[in-house]
């Protein structure tokens, strides 16, 4: 798995690709490196793009080469730092007892298991859950297996479990629905007990043992958001905001 994840970087690192997100590189550098590069403002500018229709250096970068850089940033700068904040200098050290209970991904869609491909084993391990208010994948798919990852099957559960207090005596599902010229976010309510008793409930059968998650650990986990924001007229903002998490501390947006 660590030679196939190397391949991709160095296959990424080609010319390639390596002339593409450039921005999005140094900034990274940047702030893996505590902010400490120094920006010089000039007079004039240094550099200056013409635009060619078809041309465009936005328009030719991979949505998944994004991911990745972001997945990576992340991974070094938050997942492996030191307690002070300052990186870890190996890459598959774990310092921060902030991860010993593992971390949640919310959002059971494309994006989130893209972020979840693009982590190292060691990061990818530490994955408890996946958080969706998608009423289809809660109750009908409920789990996330890939066994080309050795994943253990991850479950997806409503965002609620995550929360720190009571939310609602109602669980909010929705949907957002993708059509040409913009997106419709659909939310309709529904009483949650089905949708927690499902993974949270001790198990009695003995091989469903792993299967069960303590709603304990569920309210303390860090919360990786893989949604883009501003697409549910403030659904989605209002969801993360009822969890109990502080961003930056606890809580983190990727998309």
């Amino acid at each position: 798995d660590d030679k196939k994840r190397k391949y991709i970087a160095d296959k990424e690192c080609r010319l390639t690709t390596l002339r593409l997100a450039e921005d999005s590189r140094i900034f990274y550098a940047h702030l893996q490196a505590g902010g400490r590069l120094r920006l010089h403002r000039t007079p004039s500018p240094l550099v200056s793009y013409r635009h060619r229709s078809g041309m465009s250096q936005s328009s030719n970068t991979p949505r998944k080469l994004l991911l990745k850089l972001r997945a990576k940033a992340w991974e070094d700068i938050v997942f492996h730092a030191n307690t002070d904040g300052a990186c870890s200098e190996s890459p598959h050290t774990v310092n921060n007892t902030k991860w010993s209970c593992g971390f949640a991904i919310w959002g059971a869609g494309r994006d989130g298991k893209d972020f979840l491909k693009a982590l190292s084993p060691a990061c990818r391990s530490k994955v408890v859950c996946f958080v969706d208010v998608d009423q289809k994948k809660i109750e009908k798919i409920k789990w996330y297996d890939n066994p080309d990852l050795r994943l253990k099957r991850l479950p997806i559960l409503h965002y609620s479990v995550l929360a720190k207090n009571k939310i609602t005596d109602e669980a909010m599902f929705g949907r957002i629905d993708k059509k040409c010229g913009g997106d419709d976010f659909n939310v309709v309510s529904k009483n949650p007990a089905q949708t927690k008793a499902t993974i949270l409930v001790s198990k009695t059968k003995k091989n469903q043992t792993h299967d069960s998650i303590n709603p304990n650990v569920l309210q303390q986990l860090p919360v990786v958001v893989c949604v883009a924001m501003y697409r549910t007229n403030g659904a989605l903002e209002s969801n993360v905001a009822s969890i109990g998490r502080v961003e930056g501390k606890d809580l983190w947006h990727i998309i």
